[in-house]
């Protein structure tokens, strides 16, 4: 009979099983995250107080809320630097970078024309976005799908915000012949990340505060391309520097603000708007 002690668990647990003849590449996993858990038990001399804990924490996570109703796993996830450290490991730094989905993403946005504002938001500040969508040799993508989400001007996802319609600051674009897109929103507010769950509470009792910076997030997808999720961050933001899920990397644009009375009358505004414009580069699906 095996005698199971201190010394012999961790590659017990490893061998309980085929050793990867049905699933090699999740044996792989399986192997090295067991080795790993089981070195942190030992490292940090966990007690069962502590690993309770830890089950609730998870147990919580779970759970789904108004705020994010996924739950909060994707969140934890973010906010340990793990999805962010996915993304650098696998982005070959040609074309646009790619960065976090984040939680909030809702599939099938309302499909917008060229040109349409992206929610409303009568107290936020105009914004008009353009840019082109190109290849690795500067040629415009025709007909790339651009799918793009973002907050209002309060920092609110209309998941989180009764008050906002589904679908708000939400929508699906496609790139004309030149690989142009254009479309008019608000400028997003930095935000707090959902606080009042588990992560939240993590974050409060480690001194970690909760801001994202202000941020667009994209989808771009076309065929023969490889598809690419980003974010683009507004310069300026006071977050740049210590976003806590830490995506910002160097797709940063500054905006543009327009205030003249013939550029209020030309874009049919009201009060001082802004504009910029960010180019996406796609990489051929082969590479």
């Amino acid at each position: 009979m095996q005698s199971i002690t201190i010394d012999t668990i961790t590659e017990a647990v490893i061998n309980h099983g085929d050793r990867g003849k049905s699933h090699p590449r999740l044996y792989d996993i399986y192997t090295s995250l067991v080795r790993h858990l089981h070195d942190f038990v030992r490292e940090v001399n966990l007690t069962e107080s502590e690993l309770q804990q830890g089950r609730n924490f998870l147990n919580q996570a779970s759970h789904h809320t108004q705020e994010i109703p996924t739950g909060e796993i994707h969140l934890l996830t973010d906010l340990l630097g793990i999805s962010e450290l996915v993304e650098l490991l696998h982005d070959k730094h040609r074309g646009t970078e790619s960065n976090l989905e984040g939680p909030l993403y809702v599939p099938n946005a309302p499909e917008r024309q060229m040109g349409d504002r992206l929610g409303i938001d009568a107290e936020g500040d105009s914004l008009f976005l353009s840019g082109r969508v190109l290849d690795l040799n500067g040629q415009p993508i025709a007909n790339a799908l651009i799918d793009v989400w973002q907050p209002n001007s309060k920092g609110l996802y209309d998941i989180q915000d009764p008050s906002q319609l589904p679908g708000n600051f939400r929508g699906r674009f496609k790139t004309n012949k030149s690989g142009k897109y254009m479309f008019e929103t608000v400028v997003p507010l930095g935000y707090k990340v959902p606080s009042s769950g588990p992560s939240g509470e993590l974050l409060r009792l480690l001194g970690r505060h909760p801001w994202r910076a202000a941020h667009i997030h994209f989808k771009l997808s076309v065929p023969e391309y490889t598809s690419l999720t980003t974010q683009i961050f507004i310069a300026g933001d006071p977050h740049l520097d210590s976003d806590t899920t830490f995506a910002v990397q160097s797709a940063i644009v500054q905006l543009q603000k327009h205030e003249a009375p013939d550029e209020l009358k030309a874009h049919n505004q009201s009060k001082p708007f802004y504009t910029t414009e960010f180019d996406f580069v796609l990489k051929p699906a082969t590479l």
